[in-house]
């Protein structure tokens, strides 16, 4: 009875109506959004006016292409000037990003748009995938074991989230292992790092929870060899998460794994090349706009992410369309000594059909040197090598030294993350806007 309820109230029948019904909802949103930012917040007026465009001439979503497109450097230089502070006065509630890209930013929410995106969104999604109200879910986040105890005892975790418990990344995982066994958890959220460590030392101590019958990984890149292990080892389904801070959960896969459903009556999302929509199937450049926000609406936001929209339909027979993200923010580029510019899409989607590699990481230490470290199934490093560094010596068209280092571990970066690729001579491997990435 509670679950049919939620369908109702998470507007889970967005999910499954038909495509003009929500075509006709998303332009409607995106239509009264793009309104609301001309006449409630400073800078979009100034810009929509500069570039000759006006909401009132969007006569389709496509339209949306002739928008100005912003940038986090945009929103950090004018930050007063992105906030509707009428809206801001009446209520509000703020996330910020961890800095992962080196530009760690504040994004303000009005409180609907904030339960929504939260909470609501995520629920529904999680209902699809086949997750009950009344489950135990066990959320790993990259806080201290202290401050995740006094969120399990707070009145919000002690009570209507009853079934709710939060844990620590920084926890030892031994100390983890037990409370999970306690808690005895039918749904793990975190990252696919954690999860891959969490899976490598329930092997090595002959360890497993039962009890568990999904993961729900989020916040990093999820390589294929990861996704495989970890299904493995704790014999349950991997369900991935696309997100952000600044606009939470964008998409997510469901049980047919045969794409990401975005959320579209929350966002839209465009893959673009040199500014121009990319073809479908064509990997891009990832813009969002957000459809709900009052506060603080980023229109035509540059994700600092590769992927590609699917033209196909899932067989699950949602309505909501497909997209595929690619090595994302966790990411980093690789630079050539001739200064070309390399995406980590060229080597995560080659290096992960290796069969027996279970998880890498690339970095790049010098302007002709990368180190490539891996973690393989016993006895099989040696071969594994020789491919991942065919591979980086192809891409690097032999100009660089590739040094491949065996692990037993690959660490996460201080806030809890893990980085695909690691650039260590750029201050900033995201400041190359100037610059064309190159696929």
């Amino acid at each position: 009875m509670i679950n049919k309820i939620l369908s109702g109230f998470l507007l889970k029948e967005n999910i499954r109506a038909s495509r003009k019904d929500l075509d006709d909802l998303r332009f409607s949103l995106l239509k009264k959004q793009l309104q609301h930012s001309y006449l409630g917040i400073p800078y979009y007026k100034k810009i929509f006016n500069e570039a000759g465009v006006h909401p009132k001439k969007l006569k389709s979503i496509a339209d949306l292409n002739l928008f100005p497109i912003i940038t986090k450097n945009i929103v950090r230089s004018h930050f007063s000037e992105l906030i509707n502070r009428k809206a801001f006065l009446k209520n509000k509630f703020r996330s910020h990003t961890s800095g992962s890209t080196g530009q760690p930013m504040w994004t303000y929410y009005d409180m609907t748009s904030w339960i929504r995106k939260k909470y609501l969104v995520k629920a529904r999604a999680r209902m699809e995938c086949g997750t009950k109200f009344n489950e135990r879910i066990a959320i790993f986040e990259t806080a201290s074991a202290g401050q995740t105890e006094k969120r399990n005892k707070s009145f919000l975790y002690g009570t209507f989230l009853s079934h709710v418990k939060v844990f620590s990344v920084f926890e030892p995982l031994d100390r983890t292992i037990k409370k999970l066994y306690r808690f005895s958890p039918q749904v793990l959220y975190g990252s696919p790092s954690y999860f891959f460590q969490l899976a490598q030392f329930m092997v090595k101590n002959h360890a497993g929870i039962p009890s568990v019958k999904s993961l729900f990984t989020s916040s990093e890149y999820l390589q294929e060899n990861v996704r495989n292990y970890i299904k493995k080892i704790f014999n349950a389904n991997l369900f991935d998460v696309y997100g952000s801070t600044e606009f939470k959960e964008i998409a997510w896969e469901c049980e047919m794994h045969e794409g990401y459903h975005i959320n579209e009556d929350e966002v839209v999302v465009e893959v673009l090349n040199d500014g121009k929509p990319a073809y479908t199937g064509k990997p891009g450049n990832i813009v969002i706009t957000d459809l709900r926000n009052t506060v603080m609406p980023l229109i035509r936001y540059q994700m600092h992410d590769k992927g590609m929209l699917l033209e196909k339909k899932c067989t699950c027979g949602r309505t909501f369309s497909l997209m595929k993200p690619y090595a994302g923010r966790s990411s980093e580029y690789i630079i050539l000594p001739d200064n070309k510019i390399l995406s980590p899409y060229l080597f995560t989607t080659k290096i992960e059909r290796i069969n027996g590699l279970l998880q890498y990481q690339l970095i790049q230490t010098e302007k002709k040197k990368i180190i490539a470290r891996i973690i393989t199934n016993t006895g099989s490093f040696n071969q594994i090598a020789a491919l991942v560094h065919k591979i980086l010596s192809g891409f690097t068209n032999h100009l660089m030294e590739i040094e491949i280092e065996q692990c037993s571990d690959i660490e996460t970066e201080e806030n809890g993350k893990f980085k695909v690729v690691k650039n260590l001579i750029l201050e900033d491997p995201f400041g190359l806007e100037s610059l064309q990435n190159s696929l």
